[in-house]
């Protein structure tokens, strides 16, 4: 099952890569958006459409290797302490950012706030996952 394992953390990482990514160049690129030519805010406007699919993708490849990484190496949530709890509300933090982002009316959410919502508790993920997995 190591390998399986292995095969799981390596999707997992890669896409914390994506997502990681997303949190630093989408605010770069809508940052560029307010004094871009028209042509300039249509190519800004693909890119940051291109980083929320990466994005959405990302999140769930993470969620879906992470529980098969714990059923696979851990079978099950038992053992974990409480930094693997606060890891599980960060990572339901962006969920709720995610869907916000999609569902809220245009003009209602200030993406500002998403999006530091967002980078600061993928950090505050990143910080957890090493006091809970060491």
């Amino acid at each position: 099952m190591d390998i399986v394992f292995d095969i799981l953390l390596i999707l997992h990482l890669v896409a914390l890569g994506v997502g990681a990514t997303t949190a630093i160049g989408m605010p770069i690129v809508m940052a560029r958006m307010g004094g871009a030519t028209p042509e300039g805010k249509q190519i800004l406007g693909g890119i940051a459409r291109r980083f929320g699919i990466n994005s959405r993708i990302a999140v769930a490849v993470l969620v879906v290797t992470g529980v098969l990484m714990v059923a696979v190496r851990y079978g099950g949530v038992e053992a974990f302490n409480s930094w693997f709890w606060v890891k599980m509300a960060l990572v339901a933090l962006i969920v709720i950012a995610m869907v916000i982002s999609v569902v809220a009316p245009r003009g209602s959410v200030n993406p500002a706030i998403l999006s530091w919502v967002t980078r600061l508790s993928l950090l505050g993920i990143v910080i957890a996952a090493v006091f809970a997995f060491n």
